[in-house]
């Protein structure tokens, strides 16, 4: 009973502390540019679907009042006209400011482009009162405030107490033009309004709740699919790329100078079988990290190719050049391994030029292996190797 009871808090414990690490992720997540960067691409999209609503609004009651339908106002003294430019002269500019920052972000910092996009949404918040002296007799006198400020809620993420600013904008804005224009509403009006705020508001943090998680959700997908996918292409001992990303990279060497070298551990059976596998494997992980840490670049890419071979496939490289690069490689490994009791020399067979199709590269990646098995064959510690023509040619003439 007491051993179940320990093993019970232990699993809370660790429950408790997963928890703990997940939500410091999360706030870390939150508090990075790379949420920001989410933020300012979503917003830029919602700031174009929130500006072009207003512009709509504003085009539709032009082309209303200019019809034969056309009511009266309810409010005589102002131009419903002038509501309706207003609209347009913020939104139609705006909307091709947004489309710009669409297509040139990289040239805009995300604060820069969240603050353009919150910029007028303040004044469209301010507008949504605005639109009360637009209202034709006999109707809503609240109907384009409520579409305006339902779009702005429901539709852009909101930093801390942004959201709540632009309701108080929209409704101090919505109240002084009830006032100015002495309209006086009944006592359930006046309820309807301050609910109506009021559920604005519910509306932003609830979507600010939503699209803080789903952001979070997405990243960390991404984030184990990117993991996955990596290790699906790194072998497991030595950290090399595999075989599989070996045949997934082959598109990206065609039709350039490639140098392709196989690399061979001499002596490896030797060392293997007499001071076991696990010291085999200390050696084999002891070559990936040389690879990696000495070869391996934009240009050079390393692979375990099987067992203890490692197969070297640089790009935009000529055959001298590569060549010096393989004879340093094996005198640096060598020079590590000098006082070790390990295989201390490589043997390389290598081949270079230009292949045009993954056949060719095939066939330029068993010659290299050729050349390493008469390097070996020579008395190892030794790199030989041709390009990939001359084999070519020897071929045809037999």
């Amino acid at each position: 009973m007491e051993e179940r009871k320990k093993t019970k808090d232990r699993a809370i414990k660790a429950l408790n502390q997963e928890l703990e690490g997940n939500e410091t992720a999360f706030r870390s997540y939150l508090n990075s540019d790379l949420f920001l960067q989410v933020v300012a691409t979503n917003n830029v999209w919602m700031g174009i679907a929130v500006s072009f609503l207003v512009s709509l609004i504003g085009c539709l009651g032009l082309f209303g009042l200019s019809g034969s339908f056309a009511g009266r106002p309810a409010i005589s003294y102002v131009p419903s006209e002038l509501v309706y430019y207003l609209l347009l002269l913020v939104n139609l500019p705006h909307l091709l400011l947004l489309y710009y920052f669409t297509q040139n972000a990289a040239k805009f910092q995300a604060i820069t482009r969240i603050r353009w996009y919150y910029a007028n949404l303040m004044v469209n918040a301010i507008l949504s009162g605005i639109t009360i002296y637009s209202t034709q007799i006999g109707s809503s006198f609240l109907f384009e405030t409520v579409l305006i400020m339902i779009a702005i809620c429901c539709l852009p993420y909101y930093h801390k107490w942004y959201g709540f600013f632009l309701v108080f904008l929209s409704f101090s804005s919505t109240m002084l033009v009830l006032m100015e224009a002495r309209i006086r509403l009944a006592w359930q009006d006046q309820y309807d309004i301050f609910l109506f705020y009021l559920i604005c508001q519910v509306i932003i943090i609830l979507r600010r709740r939503w699209f803080r998680q789903s952001s979070w959700y997405n990243y960390v997908v991404n984030e184990t699919s990117g993991q996955l996918f990596l290790r699906s292409r790194t072998d497991e001992l030595t950290g090399l790329a595999n075989r599989m990303a070996l045949r997934e990279d082959f598109p990206n060497y065609l039709r350039q100078n490639l140098g392709i070298a196989m690399i061979d551990l001499d002596d490896f059976k030797y060392f293997n079988d007499h001071y076991g596998h696990a010291y085999g494997d200390l050696v084999l992980q002891n070559l990936g990290q040389f690879l990696m840490d000495n070869v391996a670049n934009h240009h050079v890419h390393c692979y375990r190719y099987g067992g203890d071979e490692a197969l070297i496939i640089a790009t935009a490289t000529e055959e001298n050049d590569f060549v010096e690069q393989l004879l340093l490689v094996q005198w640096n490994y060598a020079r590590m391994n000098k006082n070790l009791e390990s295989p201390a020399t490589l043997s390389i067979g290598y081949c270079t030029g230009i292949v045009d199709s993954e056949e060719e590269l095939r066939k330029a990646i068993k010659q290299a292996d050729a050349s390493l098995y008469q390097a070996k064959k020579q008395g190892k510690n030794k790199v030989l190797g041709q390009t990939f023509q001359e084999q070519a040619e020897q071929e045809n003439n037999k």
